[in-house]
């Protein structure tokens, strides 16, 4: 039996595709930046957002929240954590500029469970026209990694609240902290 040249070639493809895995999924990266449309009707208006991964054990996540004015009394910053992947919140940070901030367990963007604040695992800090949260990977329970929603307004007030990155939607994910 002769093989032309078209069947040879059609034989290697079938046989050399045998062999071959499929790629394995990729970890997310370590940061992530999003900018966020101007809104002039937005009360306390995002600008940009930088997920950052923990550097080491030990060490914050970091999320920074670039504000398109300097931070104001009354001025409320709220964080969704979603440490598991499926899309629903686990960890809800609140504060408020100049006053402290509150830490709930949740899972919904409206109500929130057990306050966890105590347990010191994610942090909040205003200044000038930066927002900036740290989180404690190994204090949730060391997710490989979370995504964030986050929603500014003017005392707490959900009219003219701007969302980021977009209304009870999380970013993209990004590496809690190394793997080691």
């Amino acid at each position: 039996m002769r093989l032309t040249w078209f069947a040879v070639l059609a034989l290697i493809v079938v046989v050399g595709g045998v062999g071959v895995a499929a790629p394995a999924q990729a970890l997310p990266p370590t940061e992530r930046t999003f900018s966020d449309p101007a809104e002039p009707g937005a009360a306390y208006d995002v600008t940009s957002v930088v997920v950052r991964a923990a550097p080491r054990v030990g060490r914050p996540a970091v999320v920074v929240v670039k504000h398109a004015r300097a931070v104001a009394a009354g001025d409320v910053v709220d964080a969704w954590f979603d440490l598991d992947g499926d899309q629903v919140p686990d960890l809800h940070l609140s504060g408020a500029a100049y006053s402290e901030y509150v830490v709930h367990e949740t899972s919904s963007f409206t109500r929130d469970g057990r306050d966890v604040s105590a347990k010191d695992c994610v942090r909040l800090s205003m200044s000038g026209h930066v927002s900036k949260i740290r989180l404690y990977p190994e204090c949730v329970g060391q997710p490989v990694a979370f995504a964030v929603a986050l929603r500014s307004s003017v005392d707490g007030r959900t009219k003219n609240a701007d969302w980021a990155p977009g209304e009870q939607r999380f970013s993209r994910r990004v590496l809690a902290q190394p793997l080691s």
